[in-house]
């Protein structure tokens, strides 16, 4: 811990590979970042204005919703509840085609590889995803997910009728994928579509979608509704009705402005695609584009690399994500069931309260819609995880009284301590590391950016599933501390390095003048 605390700026310098007069170049280009990081410093007097949400902008919010973040986090967090009865019928079926019997162990091997097969599609689509940005075009990568997202559903709907294992697993895959290419290319297109005084906003929905498909999932999963065995495929192919619910809407979404003007060089197809998203003449909207920071080569992961701010926008992204995924939310929710068991609940129960921690962190992530961009993405990033270190360190120590037994009611502060942890994380640590890789950098290296930031997410979630029952199995009541740990060190990271980018009225009004 005393390495963290002994880190100087000359280190800091190190680690992101930049000498002291890069340093300074990318001071000055963070301070134009956190203006807006899509125009030159020369056009500040346009920053200041602003436009309006127009109905297509949130008939597009509405459709990428349905068709890409909620089925992404329906397809998360829809295998837990139905998992023995999976296991059941995984066993049932190799038994009635292949005559095959499986041992418990081989069973939850196969178990084992249904689950992890979503995690790498995830880093795959993650991978994916910024090529097909700048290959399809924003759009047409969003039409792409709808594709993989209706045929998984139809194969898992299929996979139970037919009696193929086979057709589950490729489903689990083709979602894996969606989910990672939509990690990639959703945030990323919804603030590039967003009003600059709404981006923190649009950034955010996209968790909010993320967030009430995980909710629903778990709902829907309950035994008494679909998680039993003869709706089980009803549960894992639902949200292909929502995505059908989205086709329609899909010749109202326009293709990104600022993709047009600065990747294609369409600057025409750009003005007028950008003057239906706003409702407004191409006259009094134009400003918006004239300026953008075009480049006339192409952007590739060696230049990304090789750039000085694109390099440390890209760190930045990664490590703010990984922190994101290693700050133990999923060993809360691991947790969760017990703890609420121990508190005196029935299973029955306990399932609900671990519902109602998703339900939590499902509204908080809803409310930070409305303060979000009018705190610094910063200040509420650090805010966020110092309380969830506090939370974690808490509950670390009460299961650990618990299991002693020394204080009589200790149980329900362990419950209490599971809710304010999830309601805090829902406040910045949760949706912040989803976007603020694309209000780092401009729109020609953002793909790439956001590309590395899925696949941090999906490799961290991926590092988590794997470590974390041996983690637990070593170290018991302090399974935890590995997660304090990790946020310490993303506080400190987030204090010493991230730039703040959320825009800044009254310092745009002062440069302008």
């Amino acid at each position: 811990m005393a390495t963290h605390n002994s880190m100087n700026d000359d280190d800091l310098r190190s680690l992101l590979g930049t000498s002291n007069m890069e340093n300074e170049i990318m001071v000055n280009k963070d301070d134009y970042n956190q203006k807006n990081p899509n125009y030159l410093p020369d056009d500040q007097e346009h920053i200041n204005k602003k436009t309006k949400v127009s109905w297509v902008l949130i008939v597009t919010t509405i459709s990428t919703s349905l068709g890409c973040s909620i089925p992404a986090g329906y397809n998360t967090g829809v295998v837990n509840s139905p998992a023995e009865i999976l296991k059941q019928w995984c066993n049932e079926t190799i038994v009635y085609r292949y005559d095959v019997h499986f041992s418990p162990a081989q069973l939850d091997g196969l178990w084992s590889i249904l689950v992890s097969v979503f995690l790498i599609g995830g880093i795959v689509g993650g991978i994916a995803g910024g090529k097909l940005a700048n290959s399809l075009g924003r759009k047409g990568t969003i039409k792409l997910i709808y594709l993989i997202n209706l045929v998984s559903g139809i194969l898992f709907f299929s996979s139970k009728s037919l009696a193929q294992v086979e057709l589950f697993f490729i489903a689990r895959i083709l979602s894996g994928l969606s989910a990672g290419i939509t990690m990639a290319m959703v945030p990323m297109y919804l603030l590039e579509l967003s009003p600059s005084d709404k981006s923190g906003v649009f950034g955010v929905i996209f968790t909010v979608g993320l967030n009430f498909g995980v909710v629903l999932s778990q709902f829907l999963g309950l035994e008494n509704i679909l998680g039993n065995e003869s709706l089980w495929h009803y549960l894992f192919s639902l949200y292909g009705i929502l995505v059908l619910l989205a086709l329609p809407t899909l010749k109202f979404v326009p293709e990104s402005p600022k993709y047009l003007y600065t990747v294609c060089n369409e600057h025409n197809k750009a003005l007028s695609e950008l003057s239906n998203l706003r409702g407004m003449p191409i006259s009094d909207i134009s400003w918006e584009l004239e300026n953008l920071l075009v480049s006339p080569e192409r952007w590739t992961l060696k230049r990304v690399i090789n750039e000085p701010y694109s390099r440390k926008a890209i760190i930045i992204t990664c490590i703010v994500m990984l922190g994101q995924q290693l700050s133990g939310i999923n060993a809360v929710f691991y947790y969760s069931t017990s703890i609420f068991r121990n508190a005196g609940m029935s299973t029955a129960d306990a399932q609900y309260g671990n519902l109602g921690a998703g339900i939590i962190n499902f509204i908080v992530t809803i409310l930070s819609t409305t303060f979000i961009d009018n705190f610094g993405r910063k200040t509420l990033l650090i805010f966020s995880s110092a309380v969830c270190v506090f939370m974690l360190t808490a509950l670390m120590i009460s299961m650990q009284l618990s299991s002693i037994g020394t204080i009589p009611g200790i149980s329900y502060f362990l419950i209490v301590f599971v809710i304010g942890y999830v309601l805090f994380y829902g406040f910045g640590l949760g949706p912040i590391p989803f976007f603020i890789g694309s209000e780092l950098t401009d729109v020609g290296p953002r793909p790439i950016i956001m590309s590395a930031m899925s696949v941090a997410n999906w490799s961290g979630n991926f590092l988590v599933g794997l470590t974390f029952p041996f983690v637990n199995l070593i170290l018991k009541q302090y399974s935890f501390l590995p997660f304090i740990v990790f946020t310490i060190f993303l506080i400190i990271f987030t204090w010493k390095v991230v730039p703040e980018t959320k825009p800044s009225l009254n310092q745009e009004s002062t440069d302008s003048e």
